[in-house]
Order: structure tokens, then C-alpha cells, then sequence
């Protein structure tokens, strides 16, 4: 059954729900705190890696991926909150499907940008020796590229999903994005994207930051800093350039797991919240811009 703008008549009458003054208040000051300081900050992330020549690298170019995924986020889910919270949808229907396009756009890329940076930092770390010719900025730039087109190209399947609709009230007619369909035809889409994004990467980072801090912990660097001096500038005979290159690894790649840990804290923290969202109230999509 679809619905093209449908008047719900069952609430005909009955007056039109309204947030109170003071939770209006609490939602645009955090919508506008947590936008605000989180698009200032990835848009600083962006402008420091693309404007700064040496720090274009491969795990600089998966950040730069991420921030874009997390602006696009935060513009496309939280943003349209702040009017949602004191008026119906405003955005139309052209809007409606844009944004929610953009929304799991944006959840989709930072899911398998994560896990293309996770897989980098592996091969860095535990690998050293293929990674100076495996993990290049070239290489990095073409796996992104597949990333956004894959999520793109996935992520079409939701203009077809939702639609506009309406409810007449005694005072006023609100209208809202929401489903085209009924909610139960919505599980298998929402337990596809729950394993694709969520799950399979969950364990695949899981592993694979276990397998790293093993050859961590197991190549413990020298407490002397004579002897640490003497790994970085590689002075064993016959293996200078390979010792010199290979050594600085250990150094690197701890700096490297502290970024990628708290990275994927972050990210893991921000997919639990929007998956926990989009999965309650029967598995159905999030609705963030949806009020009773």
C-alpha cells in the first residue's frame, strides 16, 4: 500500500501535538552544539590534509574520507532536526528523499571507509615490508573512489523507500517523511545494511586491531634511546636501506594505532547510536526528523 501525501483521518479530531517550549529549546541547543562543533572540526580536518602537501598520506586520505562521510551525516541527520522540532516537514518531497539518501550515505561510507583504514593500518603495521609498495596514496585514493561509488550506488534503493505524508489535525495538517510502504517489509533491508555495515566490519576490525596489538606488544621498542636511535637510522651491516626503512616501522605504526584506535572508537560509538535508532521501534528507518 503506498501513500502519495495520504491525509490520515483517524486523528481528524484531535488537536495537533506540541513539543513544550523547554524541550524545543534542549534540541536546538544541542543540535546546534553538536553540528556545530562537528562540522567545524571535520571541515578543519579536510582543509589541513588537502592544503598541507606532506600530509597527504594513505591514512590521511581514508580520514579525509571519513570526515566527508561524517559531514554529510550531520547535515543530512541532524540539522533538519532544528526545524522539525517547532514545525512539520518543510522540505518537500524531493527533500525528503535527498536527505534520507544522504543520511545512510553517509552512515554507509564512514562504515566501509573505517574498514578499508583498518585493513591499511594492518598491512602498515604487520607488514611492513609489502606495505611500502601495497598502502600508497594512489592505491588509497582508488579504494575511497570504489568506496563512494559502491555506497552510492547502494544507498539509490531509498529513494524508492520513502515518501511524504500527512496528518489533518483539528488545528493544522502536519506533514512527514516517512515510509512508502508498511514497516514490516523494511527487516530484510534493515538486517542486510545491519550486516554489511555494522556487523562485518565490527568483527573484522575486532580481529584485525587484535592481530596488531599482538605485534605490538611483541616487538616492544628499546628503552635506550642510544639503542632506539640506532633502529631508525638503520646502522646493521648490509641491511641499511631495508633496516632503516623497516624500523621506523615500529614507531610509526605505534603513533598510527593510537589514530586508528581512537578513530574507531569514535566511529563504532557513532554507528551503535544510529544503528540503535534505525533498529527499535520494529526495525524501521530512523526518523529523526519524525515528532509525536
Amino acid at each position: 500500500m503506498e501513500f502519495n501525501s495520504t491525509v490520515s483521518k483517524a486523528e481528524a479530531l484531535s488537536k495537533m501535538p506540541l513539543n513544550s517550549l523547554e524541550v524545543q529549546a534542549v534540541t536546538i541547543l544541542l543540535a546546534l552544539v553538536i553540528c556545530g562543533v562537528g562540522i567545524a572540526g571535520n571541515i578543519m580536518v579536510v582543509l589541513v590534509v588537502l592544503r598541507t602537501k606532506h600530509m597527504v598520506t594513505p591514512t590521511n586520505c581514508y580520514l579525509v574520507s571519513l570526515a566527508v562521510a561524517d559531514l554529510i551525516v550531520l547535515f543530512a541527520a541532524g540539522l533538519p532536526n532544528i526545524s522539525e522540532v517547532v514545525a512539520s516537514w518543510v522540505y518537500g518531497y524531493a527533500g525528503c528523499l535527498c536527505i534520507t539518501y544522504l543520511q545512510y550515505l553517509g552512515i554507509n561510507a564512514s562504515s566501509c571507509s573505517i574498514t578499508a583504514f583498518t585493513v591499511e593500518r594492518y598491512i602498515a603495521i604487520c607488514h611492513s615490508i609489502k606495505a611500502q609498495f601495497i598502502c600508497t596514496v594512489s592505491r588509497a585514493k582508488k579504494i575511497i573512489a570504489c568506496v563512494w561509488i559502491f555506497t552510492s550506488l547502494y544507498c539509490v534503493m531509498w529513494f524508492f523507500l520513502v515518501n511524504t505524508n500527512e496528518t489533518v489535525y483539528l488545528d493544522g495538517v502536519v506533514v512527514r517523511c516517512g515510509y512508502r510502504v508498511s514497516r514490516t517489509l523494511y527487516m530484510p533491508i534493515y538486517f542486510l545494511d545491519f550486516t554489511l555495515f555494522y556487523v562485518v566490519p565490527l568483527i573484522l576490525a575486532t580481529v584485525l586491531y587484535g592481530l596488531i596489538a599482538r605485534i605490538l606488544f611483541m616487538n616492544p621498542l628499546p628503552s635506550d634511546p642510544d639503542d632506539r636511535a640506532d633502529i631508525h637510522q638503520g646502522r646493521r651491516k648490509n641491511t641499511v636501506k631495508m633496516s632503516s626503512k623497516s624500523n621506523r616501522g615500529p614507531v610509526s605504526s605505534r603513533k598510527q594505532w593510537d589514530l586508528g584506535k581512537g578513530r574507531c572508537t569514535v566511529l563504532l560509538l557513532k554507528w551503535v547510536g544510529l544503528w540503535s535508532m534505525q533498529l527499535e521501534e520494529s526495525g524501521g528507518p530512523t526518523q529523526l526528523w519524525e515528532y509525536p
